[in-house]
């Protein structure tokens, strides 16, 4: 391909809206252009790069025996309500209606239409186990999007699904496309780790997610250096302070009936303090001369239409997946001003729990060790003094976010944390699905019995992404060869010499006979705006056709080691060809 007939719109500044190194990398590589929030152009340069993502993606599911197929976008509310998932995406999920007033929803994932299939196809355990994937986009209504296609309203899944006779078999696969997730990655050249995870709205009994570790990543991860025990930060169970009392990390609504606090010596009653200005933990902490662990902060969401108070210390945070696994809900939301208002029993910024009635409160094992605490009273401008856990009525959780400092609860050694981004999710559905949908096969006894599910998915442009964010340096991306747009930039440095131009061209013709993929930038753009270009983008290898050809002579540039060699025009295709097969290593 020549570069005067290719779309690549690079740019010298980094756009206004975008931070993140990878994203501002491809915007500025010309690989991408917004449209608007959420939304992206994939231009010529991100297109091939997918594609080339997508196929060893394609190549480690086949050898994973899966089968390539395509379901539909949309999927009707009827199939939806039947699995139990009309609801459980939330505001996330795009609804729509056709002419007939017949209402789908943009499929989030196929696990409905991987049932259907299993359904048609499956009779007898002489069936199972089989799995099938695709790749295709989705569309999910994003809160607020961001981190470019990091966190956007359309992008690319792959998304497979197996079909067991048994969990026993459903547990061998799993481990069997563990293995194939670390290989795709490894292939691509990403530094990846394993993580537990929650399996969220889609349910089953277990999940594990592949990070690609990265100091601009969005997820917190914590890993334990004694025994290799590793997990999303959300999930990890946390040990309450002066209580002894380790939380399950599985969100389990039993769990808030397992402990009640010891009782405390009695201290003052909680007495009523004005606190005008001050309704924040920090505005607290400086009015009242405390530490941000002497207050109690609560906390009003919505689940699924019910208010409901979380409390933690002042100090942290609370951890909405795992109040949402504890109330069962499918939506979970902050309550806002107006409905907390409707109440007429707390205001926001002074939510305490002594005294308030009508609402459900679940506090943080914590805060059944806290002494002596200020909470907000209830009314405008007023906070209570000396409360203790005695004052109060609530049910007890593990309903926070681990934090530095915190215990591995494999082996009790001092966990590590850092940041991460997620690449693909993979679950255990057992039966979630397969039971409400009614699928049966016939067993080796001859019994009827409900087939065993798993699922599958990788995000296709945030793999993408993660590559440029772990291969760059400060002029721009160093491509993997097997994932780079193009493997060559052949440069021409003076487009209006005669000779230049022939030995590009023979050039040009030669590299693309022999397979490797080049880019000829053949435009009069000034040379140092050439070379710049290059390393932006990325490209492997850059040869460049100046003033050396009246002596046979070509400059070979490798990206990552950013050797120079001069190589005769006659030796060029071979020494690409070899560099490519080796590439140098950073």
């Amino acid at each position: 391909m020549k570069r005067s007939h290719y779309l690549i719109p690079t740019l010298k500044e980094k756009p206004n809206d975008i931070e993140q190194v990878s994203q501002v990398l491809m915007f500025r590589a010309g690989m991408l252009k917004k449209v608007q929030n959420g939304f992206f152009m994939y231009l010529p340069l991100m297109q091939r790069s997918l594609k080339k993502v997508s196929d060893v993606i394609r190549k480690h599911m086949e050898a994973a025996d899966s089968s390539e197929c395509k379901f539909p976008i949309l999927v009707s509310k009827e199939t939806l309500e039947a699995s139990g998932r009309w609801n459980a995406f939330g505001k996330e999920m795009f609804k729509l209606s056709d002419r007939s007033e017949n209402e789908f929803a943009i499929s989030p994932t196929n696990e409905e239409a991987a049932c259907f299939a299993a359904e048609c196809f499956v009779r007898s355990y002489k069936d199972l186990p089989f799995s099938v994937y695709q790749i295709q986009q989705k569309h999910r209504d994003e809160i607020s999007p961001r981190n470019g296609v990091m966190r956007a309203r359309e992008f690319m899944m792959k998304d497979a699904y197996s079909f067991h006779a048994d969990e026993a078999c459903l547990d061998a696969y799993y481990n069997r496309v563990h293995k194939a997730y670390l290989a795709i990655f490894n292939e691509l050249g990403l530094d990846v780790v394993a993580v537990s995870a929650d399996t969220g709205a889609m349910g089953g009994s277990g999940s594990q997610e592949i990070m690609a570790v990265s100091p601009d990543g969005e997820t917190d991860i914590c890993r334990c250096g004694s025994c290799g025990f590793a997990a999303n930060a959300e999930t990890v169970p946390c040990v309450a302070e002066g209580s002894g009392v380790r939380g399950q990390g599985s969100g389990n609504a039993d769990e808030i009936k397992s402990f009640i606090p010891s009782p405390e010596s009695r201290t003052p009653s909680p007495e009523k303090k004005h606190t005008p200005n001050a309704r924040t933990i920090d505005e607290l902490v400086r009015f009242f001369g405390k530490q941000t662990k002497d207050f109690l902060k609560s906390v009003i969401f919505n689940a699924d239409g019910e208010l409901v108070v979380a409390m933690v210390r002042g100090d942290r945070e609370v951890n909405d997946v795992k109040l949402k696994k504890i109330l069962d809900a499918k939506t979970l939301e902050m309550a806002t001003a107006a409905e907390i208002g409707k109440t007429q029993k707390t205001v926001v910024g002074f939510v305490g729990p002594v005294g308030l009635k009508g609402f459900k409160i679940i506090a943080d094992y914590e805060v059944a060790a806290m002494r002596d605490f200020i909470a907000g009273a209830n009314e405008k401008d007023y906070h209570l003094t000396c409360v203790n856990p005695s004052d109060f009525t609530a049910q007890y959780a593990d309903l926070r976010f681990a934090t530095t400092g915190e215990k591995c609860p494999a082996c009790g050694a001092e966990l590590q944390f850092a940041k991460a981004t997620e690449l693909g999710h993979i679950f255990k559905l057992g039966k979630r699905y397969t039971d409400k949908l009614d699928l049966k096969f016939t067993a080796k006894s001859g019994d009827l019995q409900t087939l065993t599910m798993g699922c599958y998915g990788i995000g296709v442009e945030r793999t993408v992404a993660s590559v440029v964010d772990q291969h760059h340096d400060d002029k721009g991306i160093i491509w993997p060869v097997n994932v780079a747009p193009f493997t060559v930039d052949l440069i021409t440095v003076d487009t209006t010499n005669a000779e230049q131009m022939r030995v590009s061209e023979k050039l040009y013709t030669a590299l693309q006979k022999k397979g490797i993929e080049v880019l000829w930038d053949d435009t009069d753009a000034r040379p140092g705006s050439k070379f710049a270009d290059c390393e932006l983008i990325g490209f492997p290898l850059r040869l460049v056709v100046g003033r050396g050809v009246v002596n046979g002579k070509v400059e070979l540039v490798d990206r990552a080691s950013g050797e120079k060699t001069e190589v005769e025009v006659a030796d060029c295709v071979k020494a690409a060809a070899t560099k490519l097969r080796s590439p140098a290593k950073k």
